[in-house]
């Protein structure tokens, strides 16, 4: 990395009263890359926030690409693999950043996306907070963890502001829960599991998920299994009692009888119709 006399890093180490405040800030500064400096891949396992000043960062993040343009934040999970530097179209990437952690943190990252979507517009608002965050660990005092918890909080917020009131697609959750019931179909799921996992309530889900499909979350699962078991029987010789248990059904019984009225034949006859 080069340096130059906009480079700083101020660590900062937390006061006896520091865990009454809900955020800190481990380490803050500014960075400037060049064209010619390689890309950053150390895992910190902590979050970072990153505010372009000017140039162009280039973020890869699970075999994805994003610009970081001036007046962008970046937020990172620095314990998943991820790396950053200087963008290939641009001669230098100068920022400020800070590494936080704190009550919540995990779940707002994921409930705006920031896994999938690191990169945020930003706000004017943001850059003073990232260089009070640098004046503030830099000139420590009694208020210094107040302060650090405070910066953290108002920047969170400005990124909740941005994103968090975008309501996810109706489509993405019901394409999530179905992700999720096919990849444990021999589970014995509960409407309840199911609204879970789509954040939705139970009347919600009903009713998106006959929108989406024609039909409710039980019976297209119970169609689902009827598939799966469908090509157990065709590519296996298991008992009839093993596909049901692979299937989601404890009850062989309540299998075939499912099986038949979906199918039209029992599990037997599936079978030997098609010479198994």
């Amino acid at each position: 990395m080069t340096k130059d006399h906009r480079d700083e890093i101020l660590f900062h180490t937390p006061g006896r009263h520091a865990e009454a405040y809900p955020y800190k800030i481990l380490v803050a500064g500014r960075t400037h890359f060049t064209e010619n400096d390689g890309l950053v891949t150390r895992r910190f396992h902590h979050h970072t926030l990153i505010l372009t000043i000017s140039g162009r960062g280039l973020i890869e993040i699970a075999g994805q690409r994003f610009a970081a343009g001036a007046g962008s934040v970046v937020w990172l999970d620095t314990a998943m693999q991820y790396a950053h530097g200087c963008h290939a179209e641009a001669d230098h990437w100068h920022y400020f950043w800070m590494s936080i952690d704190g009550h919540g943190l995990d779940a707002v990252f994921a409930f705006l996306r920031v896994g999938q979507s690191p990169v945020f517009s930003g706000s004017v608002t943001a850059e003073p907070l990232f260089e009070q965050a640098i004046g503030t660990l830099g000139h420590r005092s009694q208020t210094t963890d107040a302060l650090s918890s405070a910066i953290v909080g108002q920047l969170i917020a400005l990124l909740v502001a941005e994103r968090g009131e975008q309501e996810e697609d109706s489509s993405e959750r019901i394409q999530r829960l179905m992700r999720a019931l096919r990849a444990d179909i021999a589970r014995n799921w509960q409407i309840e599991d199911m609204a879970d996992i789509s954040s939705l309530s139970a009347s919600q889900l009903h009713r998106q998920f006959r929108q989406k499909t024609g039909t409710t979350p039980m019976d297209w699962m119970r169609h689902e299994r009827m598939n799966f078991a469908k090509r157990l029987l065709t590519s296996s010789d298991a008992k009839i009692s093993a596909v049901a248990l692979s299937s989601g059904y404890a009850d062989p019984y309540h299998f075939s009888r499912d099986f038949h009225r979906i199918s039209g034949q029992s599990p037997s006859e599936f079978r030997r119709a098609r010479g198994q």
